[in-house]
């Protein structure tokens, strides 16, 4: 983001809001809703830039990455789990077309924001304290990528954190909160992709739009791989894709088995991840 300063929308006369749209956000404060709109809760998560990462969502982008799923392995009885789930909107659309699955985890390194609110600011914070976000009146500041910002906005969120009402904030969308109260066989958990799964190893893990080059470097890439490897036991599966800013190609994934303590191809789509060939070397293997 060139500039990690932006109006509200709806807050400004709107004839500015139309000449320079992209000058604009929507409102961020959705997130605090009970019962928010898929779209409205979309369009917030867009903005928040936690970690490394940008929260990108969106229905109906991994259609033809499940289908490579679904195609080549059997999942009947099987346990997924979906790293960087984002809102967990593409979670719901998997675990729609899924047999009679045994378990399936929507896991991402950060499933929770504190927000601290006062009379005219809203202070949304990460798990280590940062305050990725804040929401005034008319403007919206990213505290965290600029240091001009957080040296404008520091005493106000520290004045907050002093008087401010806390609640946690859940950054899952409806359709997820409203599967995880009906299906018993789902459920979340924090994890970083650069660990191990902890606990019985699932037989498919899912990464989706997190192990880019925009976020990170190939030796940062490859530890992380070297996690997904580790958790997944012989025979297990990863299904990695992106969907690259690029025009004609909506989609690029991988279907990779875990074979002799390396990944095999078991199929790709017309267009390879962006980071196959770090997949597919000979020096990503563990015992």
């Amino acid at each position: 983001m060139r500039a990690p300063v932006r109006g509200i929308r709806g807050r400004w006369p709107r004839s500015l809001e139309r000449l320079a749209p992209r000058l604009f956000r929507v409102d961020p404060r959705v997130l605090l809703d009970e019962e928010p709109s898929a779209e409205d809760f979309r369009a917030a998560m867009s903005i928040l830039h936690v970690g490394a990462t940008i929260k990108i969502t969106g229905a109906n982008r991994h259609a033809a990455a499940d289908a490579l799923l679904l195609e080549h392995v059997d999942l009947a009885g099987a346990s997924l789990v979906d790293i960087g789930a984002s809102d967990g909107s593409t979670s719901v659309e998997l675990v729609a077309k899924l047999p009679d699955f045994r378990s399936y985890v929507i896991a991402d390194l950060y499933l929770h924001l504190d927000a601290v609110q006062t009379r005219r600011h809203v202070f949304f914070h990460d798990a280590e304290g940062t305050c990725v976000l804040v929401a005034g009146r008319r403007l919206l500041a990213w505290p965290s990528l600029a240091r001009w910002v957080r040296v404008l906005w520091t005493p106000l969120i520290a004045a907050a954190r002093r008087r401010g009402t806390r609640r946690t904030v859940l950054l899952l969308g409806p359709d997820a909160r409203r599967l995880l109260r009906e299906d018993p066989r789902v459920a979340t958990r924090v994890h970083d992709v650069f660990q191990p799964w902890e606990g019985p190893s699932p037989d498919v893990i899912k990464v989706a739009n997190l192990l880019r080059r925009l976020y990170f470097g190939d030796e940062d890439i490859q530890r992380a791989l070297g996690a997904l490897l580790e958790s997944l036991d012989e025979g297990g599966h990863l299904l990695l894709l992106d969907n690259p800013r690029i025009a004609g190609i909506d989609l690029r994934a991988g279907l990779y088995r875990r074979v002799g303590g390396r990944f095999t191809v078991v199929a790709e789509t017309e267009h390879a991840p962006e980071i196959a060939d770090l997949v597919r070397s000979e020096q990503l293997s563990v015992a």
